[in-house]
Formats: C-alpha cells, sequence, structure tokens
C-alpha cells in the first residue's frame, strides 16, 4: 500500500534564493531570522529562550536551511540524529505567491506572468470597477487599494456597515481581496459575489491567480476581526497536476485540508475538509491517515504561519507555532507505515523580520521522510516540481512535463 502525506508549511522559507534580487527580498530568511531572534532574545512579544524544534531538525529542516545559506541556524541542535532524506529547492514560478508555490509543487510552473494590480491607490480601473457594479447588482464599492488584511478594516469597516458596500483592496501579489461582515453583508453573499469577479476577470483575460473573500465580524473601528470563513477563488491549473494524474491513471483519491482545494480550484481533489489552526489540522490530518487507502494523497496547508505570523511580522507568533507543529508532529510519525511517505515542505518565505508585510522570494525546504530508510542529502533541486516528479515516480504514474524525480540509488521507494 503507497500513501503519500504533504505538509506544508505556508511561507516557511530557508533563505533567499539565486533571484531574489529581482523581487527586493535579497537576504531574506524566514527560517533563519526566526532563529535568530529567539536565540539573541529578540524576538517581539516578549520572547526568549531558543527555538525548540527537536522533530523538525531531526528531519533534516535545518540541514536543509544550513544547505541553502550556509549558515545552520542559530540555536538549533545540529547534533540531532537526522532520520529523514531532506533537500532545498528553488522556484522557477515567476510569482512568489501561495498559487505559484502550490502549483510548482504539484508539478505545473508558472511560466507566464500574473496579472498585478499595480496602482496602490486605484487599485481596480473605473471600467472593471462598473463591470463588477453592473454585474453584480451592488451599489458600488469603498477601499480599492493596496492595504493589510487587518488596517483595512479599521479604515473602511465602519463605512462598510453604514453603505452595505464591499471593501476592495490589493497587494503585491496576484489578488483581488474582498472584505464583507458576515451579518450586515451576509457571507454566502459575499462568496457569491466573490464568484461573479472570477467570472468577470475570467472572461476579460485578467490573469489574476486569486479573488479571495475576506469575511469579518465587530461592531466598530478596533473591534472588526476576520473569521475563519475565508474563501478562495482561484484560477483553474493551466496543466494536469500530480494529484489530477494520480486519480486519473491509478483511481486514487486526493484529500485537501485547510485551504488546498482552494489554491487548485478543487481540480484534482476528492473531497476537501475545512480546517484552521495547527493542533484541528493534526487531529484532522489523522483522523485521514488512519482511514486512508491505497493510491491516497493527503495534502495539507499549515496558513496560519504565513496568514497570522508571516504577514503580520509576528516573530514571536511565528516561532511559537513552529514549536507547536513540532510538539504535535510525533503524532503522525508514529502512525505511519513503512510503505508511507511524508513530505514536510512550503510553497515561499514570508520572513518576519523583512520589511513591508509582502512573501519574500525563497528557497524551500523538502524533507522526505520513510521510516526504516537511511538519510540521504538529496541537493539544491532546480524548481519546486522536483516533488510532483518524486510523487509520480513512487504511485509509479506517468512522468511530469516538469520536475526531475528525487529517486536514485540513494534514494529508492
Amino acid at each position: 500500500m503507497r500513501r503519500v502525506f504533504i505538509l506544508l508549511l505556508d511561507s516557511l522559507g530557508i533563505g533567499s534564493s539565486k533571484d531574489s534580487k529581482l523581487f527586493g527580498d535579497d537576504g531574506s530568511d524566514t527560517l533563519g531570522h526566526i532563529a535568530e531572534k529567539c536565540f539573541l532574545g529578540k524576538a517581539n512579544q516578549g520572547r526568549s529562550g531558543v527555538l525548540r524544534i527537536p522533530n523538525l531538525t531531526k528531519l533534516g529542516l535545518a540541514e536543509s536551511a544550513y544547505q541553502a545559506t550556509n549558515r545552520f541556524p542559530l540555536g538549533l541542535n545540529r547534533n540531532l540524529p537526522i532520520i529523514s532524506s531532506y533537500a532545498y529547492a528553488s522556484q522557477v514560478s515567476s510569482g512568489k505567491d501561495t498559487i505559484s508555490g502550490h502549483w510548482e509543487i504539484s508539478g505545473v510552473p508558472i511560466l507566464f506572468d500574473w496579472y498585478y494590480f499595480r496602482n496602490k491607490f486605484e487599485s481596480v480601473s473605473t471600467d472593471l470597477v462598473n463591470q463588477i457594479i453592473f454585474d453584480s447588482n451592488i451599489s458600488g464599492i469603498i477601499g480599492n487599494c493596496h492595504a493589510s488584511g487587518t488596517d483595512v478594516l479599521d479604515i473602511y469597516g465602519e463605512t462598510h456597515i453604514l453603505t452595505n458596500k464591499p471593501i476592495f483592496y490589493t497587494s503585491s501579489d496576484s489578488v483581488l481581496q474582498i472584505a464583507c461582515h458576515e451579518n450586515f453583508f451576509g457571507l454566502q453573499k459575499l462568496y457569491e459575489l466573490c464568484l461573479k469577479v472570477r467570472k468577470i476577470l475570467n472572461n476579460k483575460k485578467y490573469k489574476v491567480a486569486r479573488v479571495i473573500a475576506r469575511p469579518f465580524l465587530g461592531e466598530k473601528k478596533g473591534s472588526f476581526f476576520r473569521t475563519n470563513n475565508r474563501k478562495d477563488f482561484s484560477i483553474k491549473p493551466i496543466d494536469d497536476t500530480v494529484m489530477v494524474k494520480l486519480i486519473r491513471e491509478n483511481l486514487g483519491t486526493v484529500i485537501s485540508i485547510g485551504k488546498v482545494s482552494d489554491i487548485f480550484s478543487n481540480v484534482g481533489i476528492s473531497y476537501s475538509i475545512k480546517s484552521n489552526g495547527i493542533i484541528n489540522s493534526f487531529n484532522k490530518i489523522i483522523k485521514e491517515i488512519k482511514k486512508a487507502k491505497n493510491n491516497t494523497i493527503i495534502f495539507a496547508n499549515f496558513v496560519d504561519f504565513d496568514s497570522l505570523w508571516g504577514h503580520r511580522r509576528d516573530v514571536s507568533g511565528y516561532a511559537k507555532g513552529l514549536e507547536l507543529f513540532d510538539q504535535n508532529l510525533p503524532k503522525i510519525l508514529e502512525i505511519i507505515t513503512d510503505k508511507d511517505l511524508l513530505i514536510i515542505t512550503a510553497d515561499h518565505g514570508c520572513d518576519p523580520t523583512w520589511k513591508g508585510s509582502d512573501h519574500t522570494r525563497e528557497n524551500i525546504p523538502i524533507l522526505l521522510y520513510q521510516k526504516n530508510k537511511k538519510s540521504v542529502f538529496l541537493g539544491h533541486r532546480k524548481t519546486f516540481s522536483d516533488i510532483a516528479q518524486t510523487i509520480a515516480s513512487f504511485f509509479s504514474l506517468s512522468k511530469m512535463n516538469y520536475g526531475k524525480s528525487m529517486v536514485s540509488n540513494e534514494l529508492t521507494f
């Protein structure tokens, strides 16, 4: 019986890639800078003590970071035995966003340019706004600017409640985000609006990666908060992912946990499970592992690292999240079999010590764990798609169009 479990720590980059200067990210290092701040006692919110992630360290996370940066993360224990094969990978996709990272991991790199809303103060053009208003039967929009997802609520939240006009905002990523109050506007109405906007963008040939519904609650400035009912409306993958191949060629099953199904517009997903929070996600992953059958992929995204701590530049929160993940990791290591393949990776960086609030262009770790297999350093992978090609090899699927399998004389399944 062969099964693959992918745990994706959203934004856990391990050092800026060679092309990071093109993105203004040269010198960024999500894991390294978190470890450094903890080691030096300079993590925010009063955190003290080194970063404690012994299980991830034993799976090769720190060693993969060392290979990527030539710097071993400060405070991590280099004397722990490595029990997993590991590598680091650079990205070939044009963007440093969530879809570009996930799609490339699945074997479909983004080799075209996304559409970006470049104007920070009137992001969506007047013609496009008018089309959205006409097709969606709304009275207008507010915001329409580059903004932080939390700041925008304090700025426009009260006006939104008074006018019932949705808040549109953008960022440096290829995303159009729409924030509406769950009670005053309505959650389902927000989803329907986002779907209409997605269709308008598609029809007008705008290659915007995601339209994101951002529901919130609260009564006035200072009390607004985003809920867990976020939903992403993504472009469909432009080629067959490894998940599609598993379903088609092996009659396999692909289970999405977290926002993965949204990222792939539900293509190549057998069924999805909504999840928020690290412990909640672990509980749902464990439940699915226990009942998973042959030819199954469980693909889980731990979004909190990115949304709660990376973008908000919260070093202490990110560190605590990593430690909580690490503490729960043995629960999965204990129940998988020696026929299973556990993959731990990331999709981009979001260095909480970096300027601004955007993602950072970084290398990612690839940790490949099988019980009773020796540890092998698998080198520098030139594309995230090597993960998909390796999964294709594991399941004996036809080859992906991109990527090189990590299966070799040293690493066999």
